[in-house]
């Protein structure tokens, strides 16, 4: 019979599938409002092409540090630089991180579907059913949701590229112009935005005890990084080049009221944003479920609590936070405030356990 942790074991393939659908959440259906209303014009593709990039730096630089020093999860190694009590006291706020961001999702889910399906449905209600479910998933261990997930993406770019392709008789270029008609001001004061859309690339961090190659962990976080970017770029240019930067700017979901504004007659379906919101729905899904078990995962390795009893709880816990604002605007504000936490653990807390762990190693060998 084998051993749990062969069990958990995933490929870099699988991995890759787990970060991209990790990022595919909230990010890419308000992502071109958030752009343009920062920036004032049709230039966000430039942002999210330069953020891309650096971004690809900081991800090689965090597989680097991975490598260097061994690192299997990064809750054992801010042990290792800050100490036991340090560093239990870092891993608690990262789990509390990753349970905010599992209540964002929820909540961003609830309201998508109260505002195009379910309007008279509690949000409560659904939100309830939403964490269930997750739980159920949650409960089989990444080795389960690492089978799954390939699945779900799969369908979900398929419909997606496939819906774009069936919009571009709406998408005129002149949308798009004037190129950095405002400046590069408007450029680099957009720059922090795309942060809550980047959210999920910083799990590589605490994929390498579960991949089984991880000198490939690079190739994973950058593959699973890479699509996203790709389908952020892409929807930018598609929607904005439909609907105008002006217009976009006034809209929720802006992607999905891209796919309301047309429909094509003659075949047998002609409105074609419920296939979006039923993928979306997925991914909002895909998302939870993953920072339910990285938050379930932290929380055993400070108290040493078993992580199914650990998803009750966090999944419990996600459940009242999502509940507590008020509106949509507060929805985004809380969001923006999370894209400033994953900086703080994407960025900096990696250079600066590296610095710590490097400067303690070194003092122990000589």
């Amino acid at each position: 019979m084998m051993q749990k942790n062969q069990l958990d074991r995933i490929s870099t393939y699988e991995a890759a599938a787990i970060i991209t659908s990790t990022m595919l959440g909230a990010g890419l259906l308000t992502l071109p409002r958030a752009l343009t209303q920062k920036t004032l014009s049709p230039d966000g593709w430039i942002v999210l092409i330069v953020e891309g990039l650096v971004f690809i730096l900081i991800i090689y630089m965090n597989a680097k540090i991975v490598k260097k020093h061994n690192v299997l999860s990064f809750f054992d190694y801010t042990k290792e630089g800050c100490g036991l009590v340090i560093g239990n006291i870092l891993n608690l706020c990262i789990s509390l991180y990753f349970l905010g961001v599992a209540s964002f999702e929820a909540r961003a889910m609830a309201e998508m579907v109260k505002f195009f399906l379910l309007q008279f449905t509690p949000m409560g209600v659904t939100i309830f059913a939403f964490v269930i479910c997750a739980i159920y998933m949650v409960v089989g261990g990444i080795s389960d949701m690492s089978k799954i997930f390939p699945f779900f993406l799969s369908i979900t770019l398929v419909i997606l590229l496939v819906v774009y392709g069936l919009s571009m008789n709406m998408f005129q270029v002149n949308n798009l112009r004037p190129l950095l008609g405002l400046g590069v001001g408007s450029i680099t004061s957009a720059l922090t935005v795309v942060s809550i859309s980047f959210l999920g690339v910083e799990l590589m961090l605490f994929l390498p005890k579960y991949v089984k190659n991880k000198e490939k962990l690079f190739k994973a976080a950058a593959i699973g990084f890479g699509i996203p970017l790709t389908l952020y770029i892409l929807t930018f240019v598609v929607v904005v080049g439909a609907l105008t930067a002006s217009e976009v700017m006034t809209m929720t979901w802006p992607t999905i009221s891209l796919f309301q504004s047309f429909e094509i007659r003659g075949i047998f379906i002609e409105r074609f944003e419920s296939f979006l919101l039923v993928i979306w729905t997925i991914q909002f899904f895909t998302t939870f479920v993953v920072y339910t078990y990285f938050a379930a995962s932290g929380l055993e390795n400070v108290f040493g609590w078993p992580v199914k009893k650990n998803v009750l709880l966090i999944g419990a816990l996600a459940y009242m936070a999502s509940l507590l604002p008020q509106d949509t605007n507060e929805v985004l504000v809380y969001s923006d405030f999370l894209g400033y936490v994953f900086i703080v653990v994407f960025c900096v807390l990696p250079i600066l356990i590296f610095l710590l762990v490097s400067a303690k190693r070194r003092f122990k060998a000589s």
